[in-house]
């Protein structure tokens, strides 16, 4: 999105700080329980952290509730039998014992083979290369495809990156290049177009203001559910960590 960030701490707060071309502080908690505070260009360390300061209690308090509502759920399983999303849709999951590792995603199963298939963690790394992998494979032909549906709008990118993101679905740098999570490939196409045009955006408008909103509305008029939609997901599923 067209920032620049660093990360900072104020008392028992720590948060990100992305500086962009807004005209005013803003404070998020956001479901995940981490802090974001979006700033204008050039304010100070001293500012920033005068106003965290004052804002502490009230911010500490969301964290909180955040915190609490994710660790009172259940942690995602990976035993036999259990259930995973992948391309919006529920998965289950079908392990078995061999000497070499694979992962295959068959119909409504997925199907993975290792030696210790008991070890629920060697399960989650197995199978969160396998979904880095299909993100690779998915998000790159899918990005391009939705520059395509909207070539009268010009977008040209400087470079596109699929990594693993703990905090945020997508980013987009000044210099234009955009990030894409590979958490994505658990979501349906609707969330990820959403994401991708998203970060497209800002392509044009390095910002938030009311330009930028009036070309999301425009090429994706859905987009307040969908981001709704998203939220609800990160507080009722666990990413693979």
């Amino acid at each position: 999105m067209a920032e620049a960030e660093n990360i900072q701490k104020v008392g028992n707060v720590e948060f990100r700080v992305v500086f962009s071309r807004r005209r005013t502080l803003g404070i998020s908690v956001l479901p995940d329980a981490s802090v974001i505070v979006r700033v204008p260009y050039r304010t100070s360390r001293k500012t920033i952290s005068r106003i965290v300061g004052e804002k502490s209690a009230w911010i500490i308090r969301h964290r909180d509730n955040f915190k609490n509502q994710y660790q009172n759920k259940p942690g995602r399983s990976y035993t036999n039998g259990s259930s995973q999303l992948f391309r919006g849709s529920t998965y289950i999951l079908n392990l078995s014992e061999s000497r070499k590792k694979f992962v295959k995603f068959n119909g409504s199963s997925i199907d993975i083979g290792l030696e210790n298939n008991g070890d629920e963690s060697s399960v989650r790394k197995l199978l969160q290369k396998a979904f880095k992998n299909e993100a690779l494979k998915y998000l790159p032909h899918m990005f391009y495809n939705i520059i395509e549906k909207h070539r009268e709008c010009e977008f040209k990118p400087t470079g596109l990156v699929i990594r693993s993101m703990r905090t945020r679905w997508g980013s987009c740098s000044n210099k234009g290049k955009i990030t894409l999570s590979s958490e994505l490939i658990r979501l349906s196409d609707r969330y990820i177009e959403y994401v991708i045009v998203h970060e497209l955006c800002h392509l044009k408008q390095h910002n938030h203001g009311p330009k930028y909103y009036g070309l999301l509305s425009e090429l994706y008029p859905d987009w307040k559910r969908a981001r709704k939609e998203m939220k609800a997901y990160i507080l009722n599923e666990r990413f693979i960590r």
